[in-house]
């Protein structure tokens, strides 16, 4: 069952949810009922009436994998999609993620070799901006994998045009990480290259199995009001 953060107002033209595990976030088509845009709009109908990017989705500003639980923000009117939307474009929506990580877990197949330089920052449990181009890869292109100029020339014509950066510091086998534009399966692939798979992930972590909990959860959203352009903050 999702849980209702901040529940939609005439002030707080918005919802902010907790996303369980195991539930898709969003609908593949508009008789699509088992995800959390859904359970979501049984409580608060207006979300309907939202039109968004894609019909099904109305409102819905983001999505998390099926297997990772945390916050999600849905627009509860057009004005206040608009404004949100405009946010994420310029940078202004940020996303925090709290991972659990196993050490040292090797680089997987078609990965490039990661910067010795982000190696050494993140062993001393500083900062490190992690960047990179990505690519689906595998059967059905269900993963992806980081593309740098290093890459090569094969896999620099795959890969997108956009510069994806996550914000990692890893303190023990937790690791924070924050982005402001997103791509799937970005920060689970970029703790993996770094040597620092989540725990439970059976996708980039080679130690876990397709019955593992995925120990990765998005914790906080920060975001300019989109009434009053006024930066609000919410966490887990």
């Amino acid at each position: 069952m999702i849980k209702i953060i901040s529940a939609p107002s005439k002030e707080n033209p918005f919802v902010v949810l907790h996303k369980p595990s195991d539930l898709p976030s969003a609908p593949l088509n508009e008789n699509d009922t088992d995800n959390a845009f859904y359970e979501c709009a049984k409580l608060f109908p207006e979300l309907l009436s939202v039109h968004g990017k894609k019909q099904c989705e109305h409102g819905l500003l983001h999505r998390l994998d099926t297997a990772t639980n945390g916050l999600l923000v849905i627009a509860a009117s057009d004005e206040a999609y608009t404004a949100l939307q405009l946010s994420q474009q310029n940078g202004l929506f940020e996303k925090t993620y709290t991972a659990v990580c196993d050490h040292s877990t090797p680089l997987l197949e078609a990965f490039p070799p990661f910067p010795t330089e982000w190696k050494n920052k993140l062993r001393k449990g500083e900062e490190c901006c992690i960047e990179s181009y990505f690519r689906a890869f595998g059967e059905g292109g269900r993963e992806v994998r980081p593309v740098t100029q290093d890459s090569g020339k094969a896999a620099l014509k795959k890969c997108g045009k956009t510069l994806y950066k996550t914000h990692i510091c890893i303190k023990d086998t937790i690791a924070i990480c924050r982005i402001v534009a997103g791509y799937r399966h970005q920060v689970r692939s970029h703790l993996s290259w770094a040597g620092y798979a989540v725990k439970g992930d059976s996708l980039y972590n080679p130690t876990a199995s397709a019955s593992d909990t995925l120990q990765f959860t998005a914790t906080s959203v920060r975001f300019p009001h989109p009434l009053t352009d006024e930066v609000i903050e919410f966490s887990l």
